[in-house]
């Protein structure tokens, strides 16, 4: 069942180990090209499952009880662009091209010791982490740090048990957690989502493309037949392609990717998960609700 809802204007620890990284930090060219780079609608969904979006760089709006939407962007600055919504430790962040906000429902958006064009934010072992302009910068108890690549873009990033995943304007830059060590793959790629499936790191070009661990210290292009990905996202054990025929769940076979169509028709962008619905902001459509585990076919 897909309900559509239109928007009417259209240890050791981890401490210890990213104290090394600072150290270690792999050094480049500060970042070239314009401060925008994702053009496309993001959403989430707050516990009480209001939902927020962002809607193509048209501010940032909330559904109200009544099927219509009412604008949410007090404290922000005008004409803000927001990279993404998310949602960690019962509260909403607006990554934007001026830095890092944080939803308070008594003072509206509010900025926090962030003020530089930030891509990604997530929360892992107790530590929150920002991808931005200039590297990814860790929250520490004197503030936010930078811990690499202060002079590089980075995009996305994945923190796992052993590794540390940074998505960039060239590739992928690995950080091995045991050795303390950086290791960089060239792809000739901007890499602009990572995600990971069945133990294989997985990652979007600019240009669309899946790009895959092929198990043997290399990636694999992968490019469906007429399919742009826009992004990678994870949520209750299943991968999710936001593409421009709309949304995929991606599975393996034998080694081989498919695709399981879940919803069809207006380019997807983003998705959020609450509950056992799927909320999936479009390009064209508004918000999408859809009943997890009701695919409609198979590419």
């Amino acid at each position: 069942m897909i309900t559509i809802l239109i928007i009417t204007f259209v240890a050791r620890g981890i401490h210890d180990i990213f104290e090394e990284m600072t150290t270690s930090m792999a050094k480049g060219p500060m970042p070239q090209g314009g401060r925008v780079l994702f053009h496309y609608s993001s959403i989430a969904v707050l516990n009480d499952d209001t939902i927020i979006t962002a809607p193509a760089g048209r501010n940032v709006w909330r559904a109200n009880g009544n099927g219509g939407w009412d604008n949410c962007a007090e404290g922000l600055p005008k004409n803000v662009h927001v990279n993404r919504l998310q949602r960690y430790s019962d509260f909403l962040f607006a990554c934007t091209d001026r830095g890092l906000y944080r939803l308070s429902d008594d003072q509206g958006w509010i900025l926090e010791e962030m003020p530089i064009n930030c891509y990604q934010y997530k929360e892992t072992g107790g530590l929150a982490f920002a991808a931005t302009e200039h590297g990814l910068w860790c929250r520490t108890s004197r503030g936010w740090k930078n811990t690499a690549f202060s002079g590089n873009a980075i995009y996305d990033f994945l923190y796992t048990p052993s590794y540390v995943y940074l998505a960039m304007d060239w590739g992928i830059a690995m950080y091995d957690r045991l050795t303390c060590s950086w290791e960089q793959f060239a792809l000739r790629s901007r890499i602009v989502s990572l995600g990971s499936a069945n133990g294989r790191l997985l990652g979007v070009t600019e240009n669309g493309e899946l790009i895959a661990g092929n198990g043997r210290g290399g990636f694999e292009k992968i490019r469906f037949d007429g399919m742009f990905i826009f992004k990678i996202i994870q949520a209750q054990k299943s991968v999710y392609l936001c593409t421009d025929r709309g949304l995929y769940r991606l599975n393996e076979l034998r080694r081989q990717w498919l695709v399981v169509s879940v919803s069809l028709g207006s380019p997807v962008t983003d998705v959020a998960v609450q509950g056992p619905n799927l909320y999936a902001a479009t390009l064209s459509e508004g918000v999408q609700t859809i009943e997890l585990g009701r695919e409609i076919g198979e590419s």
